[in-house]
């Protein structure tokens, strides 16, 4: 048997951010949401991808990142695919803009490229945030509205989910849950909106949708609701309790877990060349059985992970394999292999290490199964998982 360690970065197998509204800010006052399909088309991984450095942008807050952003919106579907809004996406470039004046017209290049709803986000956004005189250069046409002086969104208290989205990608661009902070308050049935009972109601239930979804994958936005729940009374308080009840139920630890902080052994098949793209289909149901001549990937999945303030997570992992005769392979001991070291934005998602073992079994390697064990380590929450899973080399 042959083991190798390689450093591979396999990719997130977190969930897709998720944003249901599809409407666009085409004015100051924007119109009816617009329908979403009755059947929408399944994400590409590109979709993914643009989705992620859309919602979690914040985390880095690396303008270099943003580029294939602008290049994705000229593609027809792909913000609908991605399950984002119109309204969400300009309120996100509205605060980049902001903060990037002198990257706008290289990001945006030729506005003729832009479909009709995206060239109409791209020009909200500017004027949005300030960057009203570069619309007319960029677009040959300049709006009506743009004429108006551009309210606050950090202020705005919304009464449409089309405000709220655009909160939400305000949020996404800085992290600062402040921008969602009037969809926080709208939870307390004491608290005075409209006047109006039937929209009262809508405003409370789509705040409550929107923060229930952006909690499992946001952890600044639980900590801002966990301090906010401390400080409520009565009937709110129970409100927001039961906000962060309903993420705690929804998050199932794997059954080999210390506390939240949970992790499971996931394998695959290599071919041959070590196509490194095959890597991205390692998972807990790979193979459990190989033959000579056969390579297994070996890393390791976990969830749950403490962060620290600055939302870094530091986890590693020891490994070893055991052949069939007690022996244990000096190639595959590792101590202290990183599986992840770095910021992310919520702790629930799967992630997957940033290595992989390589198994390779030789011709003359004896039958029978061969153990992997993996001490999984959480160090900034001082939680451990030991994990063990078994190839089995048949004899024929």
């Amino acid at each position: 048997m042959r083991a190798l360690l390689l450093a591979i970065w396999l990719g997130s197998l977190g969930i897709t951010p998720t944003l249901a509204q599809n409407a666009a800010p085409s004015s100051p006052a924007p119109g009816p949401r617009a329908a979403l399909a009755a059947s929408p088309a399944r994400p590409t991984p590109a979709d993914i991808r643009l989705a992620e450095t859309i919602v979690f942008y914040y985390v880095r807050k690396d303008p270099t990142t943003l580029f294939p952003v602008f290049a994705a919106l000229r593609e027809p579907g792909g913000l609908t695919r991605a399950r984002l809004s119109r309204a969400s996406l300009a309120g996100f470039l509205s605060m980049v803009f902001l903060q990037n004046r002198s990257r706008l017209e290289g990001w945006i290049g030729p506005a003729a490229n832009y479909p009709p709803d995206m060239k109409s986000a791209l020009i909200f956004a500017l004027w949005q945030s300030g960057n009203t005189d570069l619309i007319y250069p960029l677009f040959h046409e300049l709006p009506n509205f743009t004429t108006d002086k551009p309210g606050n969104l950090y202020t705005l208290t919304p009464r449409s989910d089309v405000e709220m989205d655009l909160k939400w990608g305000a949020f996404f661009a800085t992290g600062n849950p402040g921008f969602v902070a009037a969809m926080v308050d709208a939870l307390d049935a004491g608290r005075p909106l409209t006047g109006s009972r039937e929209l009262d109601a809508a405003i409370r239930n789509t705040s409550l949708a929107g923060l229930t979804l952006n909690m499992r994958q946001h952890e600044v936005l639980e900590r801002y609701i966990r301090q906010r729940s401390l400080e409520a009374g009565g009937p709110y308080k129970q409100v927001l309790n039961a906000l962060l009840a309903s993420r705690q139920a929804a998050y199932k630890p794997a059954p080999d877990h210390d506390g939240d902080f949970a992790g499971a052994i996931a394998t695959l098949m290599l071919p041959e060349k070590g196509d490194a793209d095959g890597m991205a289909m390692a998972g807990p149901d790979g193979p459990h059985t190989a033959r000579r001549g056969d390579t297994i990937g070996v890393t390791v999945l976990f969830s749950g992970m403490q962060l620290a303030d600055d939302l870094s997570a530091d986890v590693s992992y020891d490994i070893k394999v055991t052949a069939p005769d007690g022996k244990v392979d000096p190639n595959s001991s590792q101590s202290g292999v990183a599986a992840l070291k770095d910021k992310i934005p919520g702790r629930f998602n799967v992630l997957d290490s940033r290595s992989t073992l390589s198994i390779h079994f030789e011709p003359d390697d004896k039958p029978g199964p061969y153990r992997i064990d993996v001490l999984l380590k959480d160090n900034i929450g001082g939680k451990k998982v030991a994990l063990s899973r078994s190839i089995e080399l048949l004899d024929k």
